[in-house]
């Protein structure tokens, strides 16, 4: 049973590659013809005698690629590059909002940086600024709010720092007044 290669036509991939060879293989998808997005965020890295600002890649080890069937280069062959991220040896497509967010998170004057992968949390959507219109958890820490955008299929989740005017909760479904009253009815109908 062959992988149906039109499922995958244009949408995200992550790609596992050798460790610190993110940038290198990120330009050689590019010289390929390949869309990349490696994100990078910024750090202070301190050497014997002096301090530097470097950026580092957000997720070490991974990097992200809109797949294209008709380019004839096989993405495996890049150097660098070990495997495509997924399950079964069958590539699973990154959300297209997740790549958006990232892409907008690391591209505005927001400090920004890796943390922990949050699966819980109240989710909420940024009402004005740069990042309006971006969704992901909040959290608090050392006094700051941060915005947390995860990447679902590599486990790993990235803050954006943002003040509390900016954003507004999203009303899940099982807090809608729809669904409350659905739940009302189905009490009433077992008692």
């Amino acid at each position: 049973m062959g992988l149906d290669l039109r499922n995958l036509d244009h949408r995200w991939l992550a790609l596992q590659v050798r460790s610190g060879w993110e940038t290198r293989s990120a330009y050689a998808l590019k010289e390929y013809g390949y869309e990349q997005f490696l994100p990078l965020y910024p750090q202070q890295r301190q050497w014997s005698d002096t301090k530097k600002l470097v950026h580092v890649p957000l997720f070490p080890g991974y990097l992200f690629l809109r797949f294209d069937s008709t380019n004839r280069t096989p993405v495996l062959s890049v150097p660098g590059i070990l495997k495509f991220v997924g399950t079964a040896n069958c590539p699973v497509p990154v959300q297209d909002s997740e790549i958006a967010a990232l892409q907008r998170a690391t591209t505005t004057a927001a400090a920004y940086g890796p943390c922990a992968f949050l699966e819980i949390g109240q989710e909420v959507e940024v009402r004005n600024g740069p990042l309006a219109g971006l969704r992901g958890n909040i959290v608090r820490f050392k006094n700051k709010l941060r915005l947390i955008i995860s990447v679902s299929l590599l486990k790993k989740s990235v803050y954006v720092e943002i003040d509390s005017y900016e954003v507004s909760a999203i009303e899940t479904a099982a807090n809608s007044p729809v669904a409350q009253s659905l739940d009302l009815e189905r009490q009433v109908a077992v008692a």
